[in-house]
């Protein structure tokens, strides 16, 4: 028998159009990509944004929807980051970097709890895809790839998102998106389509001039190759080996034009050879900070304001431990922690190729992510937490229905095998749900 959570989505799917918050979902995820970059359309995707939680919000208390520990474990940073404030020597960038994290909570909660109504991410991922492209191109149209194809001016690909690191970034989860999408599309002329769309985004990424955007294209690779086909590397050596050959062979040849050919290449030179005196001394800055006030922090948004360059700290890391403390850190690492046993708890639970794809796949973005957040803070990363919370409700929802197929409780196998179709598009998965 269905327990009430089913029979809810089974009213709510004939009560009304199926799949519109997920649609309504795309728009917005684009708009927060791109338009949210140009002058008065800001304001225009902020009520968007507004209109869509509100919506949302009726259909998690019609649904009587359970939030994932992920949006929970997000509030409680939120609340031990309120503290702060009797630290904070500036209170303007205080309340200010407040109200940010507070959008990225309503940001993860809409998100995530789309993901797990419908048990699908791959409308989140498709908006990420377009979304990136749209930004890929302005950098075309506006003449400075062009401009960046010469050496000697030194100039740098910024598009829409008017800095080059933020270029890349977008560039390198577009990259995400074709490869999540690989294993599904067998057509030749999509596959071929997916990987010129890859080559768009390298070359992007490599006229952008930044150096963890290309660092974070080789670290994902890498990653991706471990996780999604490091277990089957024995079973199949020949195709494993040839994989590997090519992935060699193009890495080698990029590498090489990139250290010899562009500015990318005199930025990774220079930084080998001087290494990086600013990011040294925000790192600095940063532990003082945190020895100086280890539990509660500076306040939210206050490292810019002790900082001597009025900078942020460029790292997610001393970023989140100086303004919010050791518990802070703690408590905002812990969602990529949940996120990552989780994703480990599923490839133990289940030999379905699709999901051990995908869940592969999204360990290997995580590591990047985290790699990168070396050198960038997250915080305030709307494209980094809308990818994270589409994995964290896609995950929540995968787990508890493989849970409760394994276990023999919950909902019916009519209506598992049907969610799982829908999720994964594999039949495989549903085939093997009759049995339970």
């Amino acid at each position: 028998m269905q327990n009430k959570t089913a029979a809810a989505v089974n009213s709510f799917d004939h009560a009304l159009p199926r799949y519109y918050l997920e649609w309504a979902l795309l728009p917005f995820i684009i708009g927060l990509m791109t338009l949210s970059h140009i002058e008065g359309w800001s304001t225009i995707m902020v009520l968007y944004g507004i209109c869509l939680a509100i919506l949302f919000f009726i259909n998690f208390l019609y649904l009587k929807l359970k939030l994932q520990p992920e949006v929970i474990i997000q509030f409680a940073w939120i609340a031990w980051a309120v503290i702060g404030v009797f630290n904070a020597i500036d209170l303007a960038l205080f309340w200010r970097g407040l109200a940010i994290i507070i959008q990225m909570e309503v940001l993860i909660f809409i998100v995530a709890g789309i993901c797990a109504l419908y048990r699908n991410m791959s409308l989140v991922v498709l908006a990420i895809a377009i979304g990136g492209l749209v930004v890929a191109l302005s950098g075309y149209y506006n003449g400075e790839l062009e401009l960046a194809d010469e050496v000697a001016s030194r100039a740098q690909v910024e598009g829409l998102t008017g800095n080059p690191n933020s270029f890349a970034y977008h560039l390198l989860f577009v990259i995400f998106a074709m490869f999540y999408f690989w294993r599904n599309k067998s057509s030749f002329w999509q596959r071929g389509l997916m990987g010129a769309i890859v080559a768009i985004s390298v070359i992007g990424i490599i006229y952008s001039g930044s150096r963890k955007g290309f660092l974070g294209v080789l670290a994902f690779v890498l990653c991706w190759f471990l996780f999604c086909h490091g277990k089957s590397a024995f079973k199949k050596p020949v195709s494993t080996l040839a994989v590997l050959l090519i992935l060699s062979v193009g890495i080698y040849h990029i590498t090489g034009y990139v250290l010899s050919s562009t500015y990318l290449g005199e930025r990774l030179e220079d930084a080998r050879e001087r290494g990086n005196s600013l990011r040294a001394r925000l790192y600095k800055e940063g532990w003082e900070m945190i020895q100086e006030k280890p539990i509660w922090g500076v306040g939210l948004n206050n490292f810019r304001a002790l900082s001597a360059t009025r900078m942020h700290s460029h790292s997610d890391y001393i970023e989140v431990a100086a303004n919010t403390g050791i518990v802070g850190f703690v408590l905002y690492f812990s969602i990529y922690i949940v996120l990552w046993r989780r994703l480990t708890r599923i490839r133990a639970m289940t030999d379905e190729p699709d999901l051990l794809y995908i869940s592969g796949l999204l360990k290997a973005a995580i590591i990047t992510i985290l790699i990168l957040a070396f050198g960038r803070p997250n915080i305030d990363s709307k494209l980094t937490w809308v990818f994270l919370a589409g994995a964290i409700g896609y995950s929540w929802s995968i787990e508890r229905a493989l849970s409760k197929r394994l276990h023999g409780r919950g909902e019916s196998t009519g209506f598992l095998r049907r969610e799982i179709r829908r999720e994964t598009g594999s039949a495989a998965l549903a085939t093997a749900a009759k049995g339970g």
